[in-house]
């Protein structure tokens, strides 16, 4: 049928295994996600520079085209070993994909600007929230690798934390557009999930595909800024 990855209670990716069905994006990853209808309609046509800060076990690289550059930031060794060992994802991707070992941020602290289109942030689906990745400064250092009208498709699905005030947050202080595509699980091995997408140009948000999936957010100046100096991820517990 197919092959998992789950850590804890948390599933991190399913890839089928029967020839024909191997290379479709699956669990947060659909093509009504969020995630999904950005890498497919934004500069649909044109090759695109993709980053991801989590590669799970590299299903976003299934959106990749021919002539397309998929660069992925990976902390744990052990997840690079099983994406590339035990699922093809990144194996059968037509695009040219890259992986760089480490925390994505001190990564892309080091590196010049890579002049992303869209950069996907995939690390908050689990119970330990790496709040560095959150904060001001941390948007200042992605932000630094975008072109200026690229999108930031943030996967906010969590079972514990809220993290949708947080991002609206950022929104405002970054003067960034955002946007909510909250999809449901209609599709085999595809969950509920949950995609801010965040840009300082706002056609792409605008366009017909985007807005008849997804639902604007408000951003606010009202909740705390998340900064390397306060972050207070109690506050956005899910009390059930």
């Amino acid at each position: 049928w197919g092959t998992n990855l789950v850590h804890g209670r948390i599933l991190h990716g399913f890839q089928f295994r029967h020839p024909v069905l191997r290379h479709l994006p699956t669990t947060y990853y659909g093509e009504q996600t969020g995630v999904g209808l950005t890498l497919t309609h934004f500069r649909e046509g044109q090759p695109k520079r993709v980053g991801a800060v989590g590669l799970g076990v590299g299903t976003v690289a299934s959106y990749g085209k021919a002539g397309d550059y998929f660069r992925f930031y990976e902390i744990n060794p052990t997840v690079l070993e099983i994406a590339n060992n035990d699922f093809s994802f990144l194996e059968n991707s037509k695009a040219q994909t890259e992986l760089v070992l480490g925390d994505a941020r001190i990564s892309m602290e080091r590196e010049s600007s890579q002049q992303f289109d869209v950069l996907v942030l995939d690390a908050f689906s689990g119970d330990s929230i790496p709040t560095h990745l959150l904060t001001k400064e941390a948007f200042d250092v992605y932000l630094r690798h975008m072109k200026p009208d690229g999108v930031i498709a943030v996967h906010v699905s969590n079972k514990h934390v809220n993290l949708e005030p947080v991002v609206r947050r950022l929104g405002a202080e970054l003067q960034l557009q955002c946007s909510i595509v909250s999809s449901p699980d209609r599709l085999p091995q595809c969950m509920e999930a949950h995609w801010i997408l965040m840009t300082k140009a706002d056609e792409f948000l605008a366009s017909d595909t985007i807005r008849e999936n997804s639902r604007r957010l408000e951003t606010t100046s009202e909740f705390p800024l998340w900064t390397d100096q306060f972050n207070n991820i109690v506050q956005l517990l899910r009390i059930y």
